[in-house]
């Protein structure tokens, strides 16, 4: 069954065709992406630090950078959010809200 199925997929990708498994179902292949980076002196001896810190492969150390700092790149692009934008989100109860009023009126002094 299984040398039936791998012969069947081998025809479809040589002749370019899309096999239905089942309802809604393709097969999808996704190739590996390979990647060549240049990296300069100075980041290529931060990143052989890095490897020598965490004990994993340049690869391994440069795709968990890559993960760690894509948010903080795409946020550099991205429009602020309004003033408030989340208030409405995480609303405070009235005594917390009372609380908050009044300890913002008291006067702090550090401690002696």
């Amino acid at each position: 069954m299984y040398q039936q199925l791998a012969s069947l997929r081998e025809l479809a990708v040589r002749e370019n065709v899309q096999i239905e498994l089942a309802h809604g179902t393709f097969w999808v292949q996704i190739g590996a992406m390979k990647t060549s980076v240049d990296l300069d002196d100075e980041l290529q001896a931060d990143v052989a630090k890095t490897v020598e810190l965490v004990r994993e492969k340049p690869a391994t150390v440069l795709r968990l950078a890559i993960r760690a700092g894509l948010p903080l790149v795409a946020s550099r692009f991205q429009s602020p959010r309004p003033e408030g934008y989340f208030a409405d989100a995480y609303p405070l109860p009235q005594e917390r809200q009372k609380l908050e009023n009044a300890m913002s009126k008291q006067t702090q002094r550090p401690e002696r």
